[in-house]
């Protein structure tokens, strides 16, 4: 007897690796700021003075989806949270390549 959906194929490492990333950063005021990486981020919906590079602090690893690196970045005295993308650097990566062309042809 066969169970139901084992027909369906497992993805690959590549296939998971450029699937879009679950949203883990909740910007709300009813709660209270609460860091429960990775699973769940409660930020204020807006940023502060005190929001700056220097009072912000990374949070976990550096990740990539699709040649694009991110990171968490929280705020130590608010705790107002970011999504942080890194600048862009050279890459070999056929996605980002392709997104750049896009840009390029979207400019003009």
């Amino acid at each position: 007897m066969r169970r139901i959906g084992s027909n369906i194929r497992k993805q690959n490492g590549d296939a998971k690796s450029n699937r879009p990333t679950k949203i883990i950063i909740t910007y709300t005021t009813k709660e209270k700021p609460k860091n429960n990486y990775p699973k769940k981020i409660i930020s204020p919906p807006m940023p502060s003075k005190c929001c700056t590079d220097a009072n912000r602090e990374i949070v976990g690893k550096e990740r990539e989806v699709e040649g694009f690196k991110f990171c968490y970045k929280i705020c130590k005295k608010c705790g107002h949270a970011v999504k942080f993308f890194f600048p862009a650097t050279e890459t070999t990566s056929e996605a980002v390549q392709q997104y750049r062309q896009w840009k390029r042809y979207m400019a003009q």
